[in-house]
């Protein structure tokens, strides 16, 4: 089992959490509501940064070291403990429910729970960190490095609830969290299609990076360079070539496609073009680069009546919505139409 003592390596690992959640929450929103803008989208990106934020504060700061033998107390029974009027502990309880009360205003406002649900989910997630503290990560090292506290779980429960009575009294004056579903059949903007470019790089970037990472803690040291240069070759070549509409990853992510999908021609000529040197750009640290191709690609698409990039001007293609491609082809498979009501969708809670 990897250890992760070395702290730069497991927030580099935590920084890739960010994305590896924000990204499949993208997919799931165009998915079920056909959009991701204005409110509903902050609701949406609060949720992720918010679960990102909770996991950070449960793991972090990881030790630089644990080969100590174990010493002092790591789990507190009384929670009265807590109590002790020192500025610290108080600073510590009132960032503690502070911590919790996004959680308990998520649950009643988003995700439509009722009181005692929104009580019983605080205290479910406080006895998992406070769990994953008082056992090093589940035996992940040697000794427990922070404190297993039953008062903290008092604290972020009360936090949770607190969290759902503010979110009971606002709910009326905040706009609906979720969006009106739409067909999703409208051309795909700039903006859309441009961080499905981004995605596809963010995902090559990653996949390269934390190979690197496990190989090394494996014993086999390699360049992160073709690694990274490999993992966009998996994103943008090899999947566009097993996929049936011929998308990269972060395509998928975003529900697009490019229409007509001319089979190898255009996913060859599509990598050849830009994703390669992309690739090599990203893996050898040439951003500014990247970035000022990136920004020329942009400028020459919003020159064009067509917004069409001059990568698929290349390709002979044009990016779509994925429900706009299925029905050029005749395989649509219809989106479940959102209910009109908004409380008929609190049954089934967003995922």
């Amino acid at each position: 089992m990897l250890s992760f003592t070395n702290p730069v390596v497991a927030v580099v690992l935590f920084a890739a959490v960010v994305p590896l959640v924000a990204l499949p929450w993208t997919h799931h929103q165009y998915a079920r509501f056909g959009q991701l803008r204005g409110w509903s989208a902050l609701v949406a990106a609060a949720e992720v940064l918010y679960l990102c934020g909770l996991i950070a504060f449960t793991l972090f700061p990881l030790p630089e070291h644990n080969a100590k033998p174990c010493t002092g107390d790591f789990l507190t029974l009384n929670p009265l403990v807590d109590l002790a009027a020192t500025p610290a502990a108080v600073a510590q309880i009132g960032l503690n429910v502070l911590l919790f009360v996004p959680l308990g205003l998520l649950l009643r406002y988003r995700w439509r729970r009722g009181a005692l649900a929104t009580a019983a989910v605080g205290l479910g997630v406080s006895l998992l960190v406070e769990t994953t503290q008082g056992t090093a990560i589940f035996g992940l090292y040697a000794c427990p490095y922070r404190v297993a506290d039953v008062g903290d779980l008092i604290v972020n429960t009360a936090g949770t609830v607190l969290g759902g009575m503010l979110a009971l009294a606002t709910s009326r004056l905040l706009p609906a969290p979720e969006p009106q579903w739409v067909p999703d059949l409208a051309q795909p903007g700039l903006a859309r299609r441009a961080l499905a470019h981004g995605a596809d790089l963010l995902i090559a970037f990653l996949g390269g990076s934390v190979t690197a990472i496990v190989l090394f803690f494996a014993g086999v040291e390699v360049s992160a360079v073709p690694l990274v240069v490999l993992a966009t070759a998996v994103t943008t070549l090899l999947a566009p070539l097993v996929r049936r509409d011929r998308a990269t990853l972060g395509q998928v992510t975003f529900l697009l496609a490019p229409e007509p999908a001319r089979a190898v021609r255009s996913v060859l000529l599509r990598y050849a073009v830009w994703w390669l040197p992309v690739g090599v750009l990203a893996a050898t640290d040439r951003l500014a680069v990247l970035l000022l191709l990136a920004v020329v690609a942009v400028l020459a698409a919003r020159s064009r009546a067509d917004r069409r990039s001059v990568l698929e001007l290349v390709t002979g293609t044009t990016t779509v919505t994925r429900p706009t491609w299925d029905q050029m082809i005749g395989g649509s498979t219809p989106q479940p139409a959102r209910p009109a009501d908004p409380a008929a969708s609190t049954a089934s809670p967003a995922t």
